[in-house]
């Protein structure tokens, strides 16, 4: 053989070495990533997309089951985007029972479908996650919401679900579908004081409680008119609740967060002047509000806030940051000192390329360790504007470490919502869209 064949023989066995080692680092690699992220279940599964379709996070778990909503499918849904209540649980041994919906090892069902009443007097379309509330209220350990459409006069509601008594049925007042009962507890835009809808209109977002068993909430309005702000529910003394819109505000984002004195914080955004606030109301005070940051148009928009129990704030930025793709922010109150009552403002990180995603959407979660959790809707451009990214920040110190845990591809999910975090230390969430069936996913990752 010529020396010539045998240099191009020897190169051709050291090309296909060095491709075999890449495709076995690549299989190592997959499935790895395989055994990270799990997908358990995919929405619209089924006809009709009666098990829901859109769902909207974070999820609550109660027990190891995981309770959520979507803001469109149902089998209420017959005349557009209706939404439900679902849960999801680990499949028994025998499999999924009969009446539920089967994914990856979970169980999926139906809690309850919305516009299953003519008008949809019972609401319609959740935009914000449940909530769970445990203790405080009449009938504890019941699930709690809002719609932005729907009621007595399509303008939003909030509601109550909970398990239909096997003897006596659901309650007088109140709507059934499979085995639980939907109570209305509020009708927006249900009186006027000189203004329409001065009680607000198109509630979002999701729900806190204080310990009186007040619920807080945030209405987005409609062009304005004094119609937007945060609300508050009160029980009375024949179980409904009065309600009252404790601050007007027209440029009111979705989200509040609540600490362990019962005080609110949220976000506002005005774009037209370029700035967004985080603020804060103390019911106690005759819900005084103020301003603790004020961001620039060049500094991003806050999506939202999270309080941790010694009173500091944290949350991300949509756009801002040295390639405006978004920050992670963390606001600590000063207790001493001439600005006693004022928050000095950390930048903990920001993003700078489209690998460790853009745009984080939803602000962000906490351990018990001070490490911080978080999702991006843009990342991973396998999807049109980016699949997401779901991020974690380690606490060390005073500084944090940037580590990105998954990037989603589509199949996987896209476009996920803030996760929530098991004492396992699993993270399990929802992605509005990607999966089987584009519909959205629920996903599992072990960090």
């Amino acid at each position: 053989m010529k020396l010539t064949s045998l240099l191009r023989s020897a190169a051709l066995i050291g090309v296909l070495s060095v491709l075999s080692l890449l495709l076995f680092q690549t299989v190592q690699a997959q499935t790895a990533q395989a055994e990270k992220e799990k997908v358990l279940y995919n929405f619209c599964g089924i006809d009709f997309c009666n098990d829901g379709q859109g769902p909207i996070g974070p999820l609550v778990d109660v027990g190891g089951t995981f309770y959520g909503a979507t803001g469109s499918g149902g089998g209420g849904c017959s005349n557009g985007p209706c939404g439900t209540v679902f849960g999801l649980s680990p499949a028994p041994s025998g499999g999924c029972e009969t009446g539920t919906n089967t994914g990856n090892g979970w169980c999926e069902f139906v809690l309850y479908n919305f516009c299953s009443y003519a008008e949809c007097i019972d609401g319609s379309q959740p935009t914000g996650n449940v909530s769970y509330f445990g203790a405080k209220l009449n009938r504890p350990g019941n699930f709690y919401g809002t719609t932005y459409y729907g009621g007595s006069t399509n303008s939003g509601t909030v509601f109550e679900i909970f398990s239909k008594p096997i003897l006596s049925g659901c309650p007088s007042g109140s709507n059934t579908s499979g085995g639980f009962c939907e109570k209305l507890l509020y009708s927006f835009c249900s009186y006027n004081l000189g203004q329409p809808c001065s009680d607000g209109l198109h509630p979002g977002g999701n729900l806190v409680e204080d310990s009186a068993g007040d619920l807080y909430g945030v209405v987005v309005g409609e062009g304005g008119n004094g119609v937007a702000g945060v609300f508050e529910l009160s029980p009375d003394q024949q179980g409904g609740y009065d309600e009252e819109l404790i601050y007007a505000d027209d440029f009111i984002q979705i989200g509040l967060a609540m600490d362990s004195e019962g005080n609110l914080y949220g976000t506002d955004l005005d774009s037209n002047l370029g700035r967004a606030n985080v603020f804060k109301i103390v019911p106690s005070q005759g819900y005084l509000r103020t301003n603790i940051h004020t961001f620039s148009g060049s500094q991003g928009f806050p999506t939202g806030v999270t309080v941790d129990g010694s009173g500091n704030l944290y949350g991300a930025t949509y756009t801002g940051g040295s390639k405006n793709l978004g920050t992670v922010w963390k606001l600590t109150p000063v207790t001493t000192g001439e600005k006693a009552g004022t928050y000095t403002k950390k930048i903990l990180h920001t993003f700078t390329t489209e690998k460790g995603g853009e745009y984080p959407e939803t602000g962000v979660t906490l351990d018990s360790s001070g490490n911080i959790y978080g999702t991006a809707i843009g990342g991973n451009t396998d999807c049109p504007g980016g699949c997401g990214t779901l991020f974690e920040l380690a606490a060390d110190g005073d500084t944090y470490k940037y580590k990105l845990l998954w990037s989603f591809n589509g199949t996987d999910g896209a476009q996920p919502s803030l996760p929530i975090l098991t004492s396992s230390g699993t993270l399990y969430g929802v992605t509005a869209s990607g999966g089987t069936n584009n519909s959205g996913t629920m996903f599992e990752l072990t960090p």
